[in-house]
């Protein structure tokens, strides 16, 4: 879904809540999202709404790997880039006919007939969003700031080799690759270590 209210406050209640049943494992964001723009580019919710969820990754002391499963666009793409190094994933082919990762400038949703004063207000908030989304994306991928800037100038779109290039992510989960997601302790074993008993067995 894109990055609402709704979304923004779920997220971050689960990403609370595994940090406190467990600090020392690490928390897997599965993403799949047009960021806070539907896909036809319409804004749906506030860039409030991304930078929230990002504040509440990099106050966590637990570990976090990121994986686009299908779109990474705007905020979306900040979140999956912001995980931690060496853990951000991107399946190959996340999402047919379109690239799965893009950077795009802030935008903020159509109030109808405003103020001019108001209209100067909003300007500078977009203003002000983009420079902290070019300054965060520049931290995380490596690029400098100057290079963000410019792709941001338009949608940039990224397929997983691009993205991986360009310091979004850090591996593609090819065939052969299994062996990491194997790995992963099963749901009921998670339940295990974190102690939460099920409850049909309580």
């Amino acid at each position: 879904m894109p990055l609402v209210p709704a979304v923004t406050e779920l997220v971050v209640a689960q990403l609370m809540y595994l940090e406190w049943m467990n600090s020392k494992e690490p928390v897997y964001i599965y993403i799949n999202s047009t960021g806070t723009a539907r896909d036809d580019g319409e804004p749906v919710g506030m860039e409030s709404e991304g930078f929230a969820i990002y504040d509440a990754m990099m106050r966590m002391k637990t570990e976090i790997h990121t994986l686009c499963i299908g779109a990474a666009a705007g905020h979306a793409c900040l979140v999956l880039a912001a995980g931690k190094k060496g853990k951000r994933y991107m399946f190959p082919h996340a999402k047919d006919s379109i690239m799965p990762a893009m950077i795009q400038q802030p935008r903020i949703p159509s109030y109808g007939m405003m103020q001019a004063s108001d209209v100067v207000i909003r300007a500078k908030e977009v203003v002000h969003n983009r420079n902290t989304l070019v300054r965060l994306l520049a931290r995380h991928t490596g690029n400098p700031p100057e290079k963000i800037d410019k792709v941001m100038r338009g949608p940039f779109y990224m397929d997983s080799l691009k993205a991986k290039e360009f310091g979004v992510i850090d591996k593609i989960l090819w065939r052969g690759q299994e062996k990491y997601m194997a790995d992963m302790l099963s749901p009921e074993e998670w339940d295990k270590v974190a102690g939460v008993r099920r409850p049909d067995i309580m």
